[in-house]
């Protein structure tokens, strides 16, 4: 027997140590070099976006562009000799203005004070910086300019108040108390903050690489990279590349943020590994040994499947996919247009979160309506090489075909067998409601992220893996970066999921997966955080609740989910006379065999736990789709959806209610999967029924909305016409003021827009935007006209209806001239003052 002191041993077990060693290093340098390749393409890519001039002054005309900044003033008018709008202080006015840099600013006062009193000259006007005075001007008749410093001291980065307090007089016929009149308002800083640029550079690229060693270190392996890449690619197109040097820094504030947050759990992992031991990683991969392995071959059948379903579903709207889009005009061509947008904007380098030719002069905030970057900054690649239309067809075919794919794989976890993941995958990717939004909603294209999320967090209550906690923050994250009514509701609905699935009987040994089950918390900050604060900053303060009636309007009905479906290839006729209400937001019919498959598997596996589950998050989701209240006969029941609009801060905001029932869609789907488990070893007369109900299902999907629902994305002969026309003038169309189509033709006038279009208005606007209404008024047309619009479109047909007897009134209003007419368009030209007869 060979002793244990042997050298030779000892000296063979060292160079199998120093093997494992060295092969462990080589496995390990791939993955090394591509993390060192990533972080410093970030840090270029940083560097190519971010360092260049950013604005250093900020422009107020008041009665103009001072909607969301000016308080206290009367309402805006337009001074004939002057040839400018203005508005009249009070006793105490109030205009917030935002940091130009951290250096002294110049403060620069455009007022005159009333003219024709005989009791004074000038007029005293006391300026205050932040609750600081700086001076007390001698304001006189004559309009002036008039200039002052603003030390560094004074300045707050994320915005100044400066405050106009003068005395005021009542001219006579006027009972107005008035103060001076303002012209305009500058903000600049003496000098160019060169300083941010790389200081931004080094905060993303910091950041990217903290998020980087943090899934690294957790056992992320090729996923890790892409949730790096798409944290850039947020933080990078938010407010990082805002040409305004206030939301730079906020974003720079978020960010140096999200590195504290990141090196903390990174701190966090390294004391935890110091104190784990092998045995919990031997017991940890056991546990992962366990999981169902995918059928890999039955799952590219279930992709080509959707493919070809997909297409045959849509190719009557696409006769021309790279010209057509699906779906009226309408919405369909606000989402055309913010694919290219994002696209040309980012090419300028520069954030395309602010529209500065919309809702003109002030500019326009796109946070107010959804930035849905999971097609407008994913789709980037594919909009600029095969343009913004076929972009957006592309990104309705992968929707769907994802959809029914991770539809699929969620049913053969839930333990389903093929012919389960099969109706799971149509009864999912191919039901009513996703066919009717996808019509004209691209931010609602992205179901495939809700399922895979649940997908994720399944694989996670099951085997406890930082992967699926990885597969639940992007799922969630990707959501939410479609559609805003993803990312609350969401969360909800996978709280609940947990909730129910959750091992109680192991909650111990759960538990001891917190850093894993932290993966999904923190991937969710890094891409939401930056693409959250444009929201946030946006709607800061102000009420974006919709209109009570509107959430009604927009709320499902139990007899919704039985009606037949009005978009049907055989009955689709009958159905809407049948019931002509149940349509738009209230088409959530999931169908009559998926409901009865639904049922059986509901029976079959009455004692299963995941039923049980579905049942309860089905039901939960059912309530709130009926919105706010339900009203049975002369009898109305209040509902939770009615506290969530109340009291819930962003619940508050949704409008349809209704569109709750995609979940409800999902927990039916995966019932009836469920219910043709063991489909191979049943009798065969329950095996034909089967396949009767199956059969249901796909005639169910045979969808076919009226092949007119498709819209042209070629430019209008109107829009060509303006793009040559001189000078820079706004343009304004009447009577659809709001809508898609207003955005989207703004690429081919070149001209600015007075309006535009998106789930709420900027602050302000509605008073403006209720005068320009009226074509043609004087008071339209001085609203017009302050705001420097310059060619008035109509749409003779639609002002035929709404506004009949406008072509005799134009006739009365010199400063209207007719300079353009084609077969639906008539445009009229405002001219100036001093050209009108």
């Amino acid at each position: 027997m060979t002793p244990a002191t042997d050298g030779s041993i000892s000296s063979i077990d060292d160079v199998r140590k120093d093997r494992m060693a060295v092969g462990s290093v080589l496995a390990l340098r791939p993955g090394i070099v591509l993390d060192v390749a990533v972080i410093l393409a970030i840090a270029i890519a940083s560097v190519l976006v971010l360092v260049r001039p950013i604005e250093t002054q900020r422009r107020v005309v008041f009665g103009a562009s001072d909607r969301s900044v000016g308080t206290g003033f009367h309402e805006a008018e337009f001074s004939v000799s002057e040839a400018r709008p203005f508005r009249w202080t009070r006793a105490e006015s109030m205009i917030r203005l935002p940091a130009q840099g951290l250096s002294d600013h110049i403060l620069t006062l455009h007022l005159s004070a009333p003219s024709g009193i005989a009791s004074a000259t000038s007029h005293p006007v006391t300026v205050e910086l932040n609750a600081t005075p700086l001076t007390t001007l001698s304001v006189t008749p004559a309009p002036r300019i008039y200039r002052l410093l603003a030390p560094h001291s004074l300045i707050a980065p994320s915005g100044n108040a400066v405050a106009l307090r003068t005395t005021t007089i009542q001219v006579p016929g006027d009972r107005r108390d008035l103060g001076v009149v303002a012209f305009a308002a500058t903000f600049a800083a003496g000098d160019a903050p060169f300083w941010l640029a790389p200081v931004q550079v080094a905060a993303v690229t910091g950041v990217a690489l903290l998020i980087l060693l943090a899934l690294r270190m957790i056992g992320i392996g090729v996923l890790r990279w892409i949730i790096v890449v798409l944290f850039a690619l947020i933080s990078l197109s938010m407010r990082h590349s805002d040409l305004r040097f206030a939301q730079r820094w906020e974003a720079l504030v978020l960010t140096l943020g999200l590195a504290v947050v990141f090196a903390s759990f990174i701190l966090i992992i390294v004391w935890r590994n110091k104190r784990s031991s092998v045995q919990d990683d031997q017991s940890d991969d056991s546990i992962i040994g366990r999981r169902r392995a995918p059928d890999r071959p039955f799952f590219l059948l279930i992709t080509g499947i959707a493919t070809l379903g997909t297409v045959l579903l849509f190719a009557p709207f696409m006769p021309d996919p790279v010209h057509i889009v699906p779906g009226p005009l309408g919405d369909n061509l606000e989402y055309v247009w913010k694919l290219q947008w994002f696209a040309d904007a980012l090419v300028k380098r520069r954030s395309p979160v602010f529209v500065p030719h919309l809702f003109y002069p002030e500019g326009y905030e796109l946070a107010y309506s959804e930035l849905t970057p999971a097609h407008t900054l994913l789709g980037l690649p594919l909009t600029w090489l095969v343009g913004a239309t076929l972009t957006y067809n592309l990104l309705l075919i992968i929707s769907n075909i994802l959809t029914a794919l991770f539809t699929a794989l969620l049913a053969h976890r839930l333990g389903a067998g093929r012919l389960g993941a099969f109706v799971a995958s149509i009864g999912v990717g191919f039901c009513l409601w996703r066919y009717q939004h996808v019509l004209a909603h691209m931010p609602l294209f992205g179901t495939q992220w809700i399922v895979l999320a649940l997908y994720g967090l399944e694989g996670f209550i099951r085997w406890r893996r930082a992967h699926d906690a990885l597969l639940v923050g992007t799922g969630v994250s990707l959501a939410a970066w479609s559609s805003w009514y993803y990312g609350p509701t969401l969360w909800m609905v996978l709280a609940l999921w947990l909730l129910m699935r959750l091992p109680w009987r192991e909650i111990r040994t759960f538990l001891v997966s917190w850093p894993a089950a932290l993966v999904a918390p923190l991937v969710t900050l890094a891409l939401l955080a930056p693409y959250a604060q444009p929201t946030l900053q946006t709607l800061r303060g102000g009420d974006v609740r919709h209109d009570y009636a509107s959430l009604l309007l927009l709320s499902a009905h139990p007899l919704d989910y039985v009606a037949p479906s009005r978009y049907h290839a055989l009955w689709g006729g009958w159905a809407a006379q049948v019931a002509p209400e149940t349509a738009g937001e209230r088409l959530v019919a999931p169908g009559l065999a998926l409901l009865a498959l639904a049922g059986v598997g509901i029976w079959r596996w009455r004692r299963s736990k995941i039923t049980w589950s579905l049942l309860c998050v089905g039901t939960v989701c059912f309530i709130l789709s009926l919105g706010p209240e339900l009203r049975i006969g002369e009898q109305t029941i209040p509902l939770p959806a009615l506290l969530a609009y109340e009291h819930v801060p962003v619940l508050s905001s949704i409008r349809a209610w209704s569109r709750m029932a995609f979940y409800v869609q999902i927990c039916i789907t995966l019932l009836a999967a469920l219910s043709l488990t063991g489909f191979p070893q049943w009798r065969r007369v329950w095996q034909i029924a089967g396949v009767i109900a199956v059969g249901g299902v796909l005639l169910e999907s045979a969808h076919a909305a009226p092949w007119v629902w498709r819209t042209s994305t070629e430019p209008r002969p109107v829009d060509s016409w303006l793009a040559t026309q001189p000078g820079s003038g706004a343009t304004l169309q009447v009577p659809d003021l709001f809508s898609g189509p207003v955005e989207y033709y703004t690429l081919f006038s070149r001209r600015p827009s007075l309006t535009g279009y998106g789930t709420f208005v900027p602050d302000g606007i509605i008073g403006d935007v209720s005068s320009l209404r009226f074509f043609p008024s004087q008071r339209m047309l001085t609203v017009a006209r302050r705001l420097g619009g310059e060619y008035i479109l109509v749409r003779r047909d639609l002002m035929d209806r709404e506004l009949p007897g406008w072509r005799e009134r134009a006739v009365h209003y010199p400063e209207l001239m007719r300079v353009y007419e084609d077969e639906t368009m008539t445009v009229y030209r405002l001219l100036p003052l001093s050209a009108t007869p």
